[in-house]
């Protein structure tokens, strides 16, 4: 199956880079009142959503072999080993910090855990390497591991950082945070910080990047917090989010060409999956959940059955004990048998 978004075709290398959502912003303002990847407002421990709904949606069972394909700090992982005795699990993420993190976490587990560093849109290949041919059922938690945040790689806005926002070794769309800023042009950066950003004000922070670099190239994360600050209307400047943050999430995207790696590795696993395999997925923000909600449409045709009408939302008391779930939405598959 082969998607496809409009943004794509206005973004240089992008399009080309994998899958392409088929879908618009229908509103200029996108949900505002969301913080994708649970906002930057603090760098608390970072903790795992929903797992709890996670695994009621998986039901792992004794003797199958699971996937977490965003392994994080391994709080899923241990969940769904906890849950089945006899289960073995796989677990993998594109940051090394993360691998690390999660190879401490499941050690107690000993041989029924393995961790992959790798990006989850390589899966199918990095699964075949390693002697996998099929899943009986997987995760992806979409949200980004706070640690990130003090990784010094221009993740964070509230340290100044070198401008790179590459999740592993390389950026896969060939750009840094700090090449797109410095070398893209005005339209397609307003493209980029609407279509990725959902940025009412994208034009205007286009159009003041442009005139920034003309004078000094971007280099810190800091030098871009303060364009968006001066180019935004002073009202926007004292809401509940930072107004930098859909601008720094539209430039993650870009970088780690995430729709095309989501794209890639929710099809990959699928064709994974037996007959009763299923499949879960946490998004953070409204442009993933409709690109994995237009893909498991795709996979519906197939013979997949929905394990839920509408998306899961985390219960009100996880919201309120940890604010980088409110904004989670979870919706599960499962490869019907036959």
């Amino acid at each position: 199956m082969i998607y496809s978004l409009t943004l794509a075709r206005r973004v240089p290398r992008l399009g080309a880079l994998g899958v392409r959502a088929q879908f618009r912003s229908t509103r200029e303002e996108g949900d505002s009142g969301r913080e994708p990847r649970g906002g930057q407002e603090s760098e608390r421990v970072h903790k795992s959503v929903m797992v709890r709904e996670v695994v009621d949606f998986l039901s792992p069972q004794k003797g199958e072999l699971l996937f977490d394909a965003t392994a994080g700090e391994g709080g899923h992982s241990e969940a769904l080993l906890r849950a089945a005795a006899g289960s073995k699990l796989i677990a993998l993420d594109a940051d090394q910090a993360a691998v690390a993190a999660t190879a401490k976490r499941l050690a107690p587990f000993k041989k029924r855990a393995s961790i992959i560093e790798g990006n989850f849109a390589d899966v199918g290949a990095l699964l075949k390497h390693a002697g996998v041919e099929t899943l009986d059922k997987a995760v992806f938690d979409l949200g980004w591991n706070r640690g990130q945040l003090k990784s010094g790689r221009g993740f964070s806005f509230l340290h100044d950082e070198p401008l790179s926002m590459v999740y592993g070794s390389t950026p896969r769309s060939g750009f840094s945070a700090a090449q797109i800023l410095n070398s893209w042009s005005e339209k397609v950066l307003a493209d980029v910080f609407f279509g990725y950003g959902e940025e009412r004000f994208a034009r205007r922070i286009a159009r003041a990047v442009v005139e920034r670099r003309s004078r000094k190239p971007f280099e810190t994360s800091v030098e871009l917090v303060e364009v968006v600050q001066d180019a935004v209307p002073a009202m926007y400047r004292h809401g509940r989010i930072h107004p930098a943050t859909k601008t720094f999430q539209a430039l993650r995207i870009a970088v780690n060409d995430e729709l095309g790696a989501l794209g890639a590795g929710l099809t990959a696993v699928w064709n994974l999956l037996p007959q009763g395999g299923r499949m879960a997925v946490i998004t953070f923000h409204s442009i993933e959940d409709r690109l994995v909600k237009h893909l498991f449409a795709g996979f519906v045709k197939e013979g997949g059955r929905l394990l839920s009408k509408k998306p899961l939302t985390p219960a009100r008391e996880e919201s309120v004990k940890n604010p980088s779930a409110r904004s989670a939405k979870l919706r599960g598959i499962e490869k019907s048998p036959l």
